[in-house]
């Protein structure tokens, strides 16, 4: 990952928690995910194409979807819908930053498990947890 896309990335997560669900959230050292952490994908087709994977704390998925939606008590599938969404928002984000003459398709964001650790060069702590994002880009 180049440091133009890891620097949108911290910069990806941090404006679209504090926009999104008002929560500030900081650049931390990488450390291994939760068992219980929520992680998602997309994929990506341009050029550039690629994936994006993210894994969230469940205490911070909760508190996104609380946030966002208003709703003080979500349902376990509603923070799964928060948590595809806050991916989908981070993945635009980035692309639009990084390529802004470009047009890139997203796939929809996917739960599923978390992956390799390489695989999120990001991480950032919020107010309720952690948060971890990579990018992977084709030439």
């Amino acid at each position: 990952m180049t440091p133009a896309v890891a620097d949108a990335l911290v910069a990806a997560v941090a404006e679209v928690l504090e926009v999104a669900a008002f929560e500030l959230a900081d650049p931390t050292d990488p450390a291994p995910p939760p068992a219980d952490a929520v992680a998602t994908s997309l994929q990506f087709h341009g050029p550039p194409s690629g994936a994006v994977r993210m894994w969230i704390d469940p205490a911070e998925a909760r508190a996104f979807a609380v946030a966002t939606l208003g709703d003080d008590d979500p349902a376990p599938a509603v923070i799964d819908d928060a948590v595809r969404e806050l991916t989908n928002m981070i993945a635009g984000h980035v692309l639009t930053r990084v390529w802004p003459e470009v047009c890139i398709a997203l796939d929809g964001a996917e739960l599923g498990a978390v992956g390799h650790a390489e695989a999120y060069a990001v991480h950032l702590t919020g107010e309720h947890g952690r948060i971890a994002v990579g990018m992977e880009v084709a030439p």
